[in-house]
Parts: C-alpha cells; sequence; structure tokens
C-alpha cells in the first residue's frame, strides 16, 4: 500500500511511478494530485477530514471515500471515534488523516506499508494557508511512525 501525504517535501522527489505500481493507494483531503512525477496519479481510497465538494471528491477518481468527520456529506464510510480515541490517546492529540491511514493498513494486515509525502511538519501541507495551525501533534506521531519503521512495518521514502 502507498499512503501519499501532503507535504510539501513530496515534490522535491520523483516517486510517482512507484506510487503508482502500489496494489492501493491512499490519499487524503485537498492532496489534489498537480505533479504526477512526484505524486504518482492513482487514487483508489481518498481519506476526508474537510469539507470537498462532490466535484472536488471526484477529481481523485477513487473507488472509496473515507470519511472521518461528519462534516462532509459525500463520503461512503466513517471512521468510528473508538479509533480515534485510541489514536488520540497516543498521541495527546486529534489523530492526523495519515496517522489513522497507517493504522488501518496495519490492522487490515497489509503486506508492506510505503510512505510518500510525510515529513510529519518539517515541511507544510502544500495546500494550507501560511500560518495554519494543526490540531495534531507530528512529534508524537513522528515518534510512533519511526518505531514502525525501524521494525519494517512501514517505509518511509
Amino acid at each position: 500500500m502507498a499512503i501519499v501525504g501532503n507535504a510539501q517535501s513530496i515534490f522535491a522527489k520523483h516517486n510517482g511511478s512507484a506510487i503508482d505500481d502500489h496494489n492501493v493507494v491512499i490519499r487524503f483531503n485537498r492532496g489534489f494530485v498537480s505533479d504526477k512525477q512526484a505524486q504518482g496519479s492513482r487514487t483508489d481510497i481518498v481519506i476526508l477530514a474537510c469539507d470537498l465538494t462532490a466535484e472536488e471528491v471526484a477529481q481523485f477518481n477513487a473507488v472509496y471515500v473515507l470519511n472521518r468527520s461528519h462534516r462532509t456529506k459525500c463520503g461512503d464510510v466513517t471512521f468510528k471515534n473508538v479509533i480515534r480515541q485510541k489514536l488520540k490517546q497516543k498521541t495527546g492529540a486529534q489523530p492526523s488523516s495519515g496517522f489513522m491511514a497507517i493504522w488501518l493498513c496495519r490492522y487490515a494486515k497489509a503486506k508492506s506499508i510505503d510512505l510518500y509525502g510525510f515529513d510529519f511538519e518539517h515541511t507544510p501541507t502544500f495546500y494550507n494557508p501560511v500560518g495554519y495551525v494543526t490540531k495534531h501533534n507530528y512529534n508524537e506521531e513522528e515518534k510512533f511512525v519511526r518505531k514502525l519503521a525501524e521494525k519494517g512495518i512501514v517505509r518511509i521514502n
């Protein structure tokens, strides 16, 4: 599985082909593809935590839309609060969509999980305005994910 984050740093690498070669490609929120060489072009699952119109969601051409909040009306699956609460306990803050996706893939016993465009806010999310303040604790999420990487459970590309 390829989980494609929205860090600005994704554009510094040309992982598009590697992303598209995965069996499943997951994207998030307003992470629309603007550079196929960097971001790939496929989307199998899009996970939303923001309001998007049906037309915006259609841009992903995704097979599944997972809605992690009740605000978005175009999602067809919703994360249960128990998942959010469990991950919130791990980080002390609202879990990011990417963190929830990693957990979901682990739970689904994915054979491999490759992360692209994840730098845990060392660079800003490419679509957020300057000065955007997040509700997530990326430092704690990074510690958890790096431990998974040390165990060979995920690869950070």
